[in-house]
């Protein structure tokens, strides 16, 4: 039997991460209802002004490969907060900076810990290097924020290549696989923008799972039509297609 390659996307695919920035969120909103009071927008617009001043940052720190850098998120915290200040003509710098420390607290080893990997992982690694194919983790983030995470959960032990980049796309999945014959490569992933539609464009299998996600992986295009894609509800359902890969 050939061997197959697995290349598996580590946020909201093995780990969930998705809300690690809204408990934050929860503590901004409560945040900038104390220090303004009264004066303060409803919920819903604060969480779309935030959410709507991280994705165009995203965008703009692309340009210097810094997109998602661990300093976006707080950054774009305390520019949230400074917007609304702004709009009710507030002078508030200590809120500003409490609004960044806020940001800061996405990033818990603590929690990534206690929480570990999604259900059933560990015993598809297992299955599948069991089968004697090869796994290999490729995810994209902040590199220091990355090696945390998979430190915390001793992937450094499972997988024996790792990749963190800086945006996922056709030419960083081919230095992955750099000479595997592609049709027995398969990419497994949550995000339609990130997993589903650079798998298409390297031309590898994907098989998608998804998963709620935050406005700027949602900005994609429609799935075009495939013949590699399979869709899942869980990781633990890879076992049941196996023989059709």
């Amino acid at each position: 039997m050939t061997k197959k390659t697995f290349l598996f996307d580590l946020d909201d695919t093995l780990m969930w991460n998705f809300h690690d920035y809204s408990f934050p969120l929860l503590d901004f909103t409560k945040l900038v209802m104390k220090r303004i009071g009264p004066k303060a927008p409803d919920l819903p617009t604060i969480i779309n002004l935030q959410a709507e001043i991280d994705s165009k940052k995203v965008k703009e720190w692309m340009a210097f490969g810094r997109g998602f850098c661990k300093e976006r998120f707080p950054t774009s915290m305390a520019e949230t907060y400074q917007e609304i200040c702004k709009s009710l003509n507030i002078n508030d710098a200590k809120g500003e900076k409490l609004a960044y420390q806020i940001g800061t607290r996405a990033f818990s080893i603590k929690r990534w810990k206690k929480q570990g990997l999604v259900p059933g992982a560990k015993e598809i690694f297992s299955y599948l290097k069991n089968k004697g194919d090869e796994i290999i983790l490729i995810t994209k983030g902040d590199e220091e924020i990355q090696k945390m995470k998979i430190s915390a959960n001793n992937l450094e032990l499972i997988f024996k290549e790792i990749y963190i980049v800086q945006t996922k796309n056709k030419e960083t999945l081919e230095e992955c696989i750099s000479k595997k014959n592609k049709n027995y490569i398969w990419h497994i992933g949550n995000s339609i923008k990130s997993d589903v539609l650079p798998a298409i464009d390297a031309k590898i299998g994907i098989i998608y799972i998804p998963m709620e996600t935050w406005k700027f992986e949602k900005e994609h295009a429609s799935i075009p039509k495939y013949n590699r894609l399979i869709k899942l509800e869980n990781i633990s359902q890879i076992k049941n297609i196996y023989s059709q890969l």
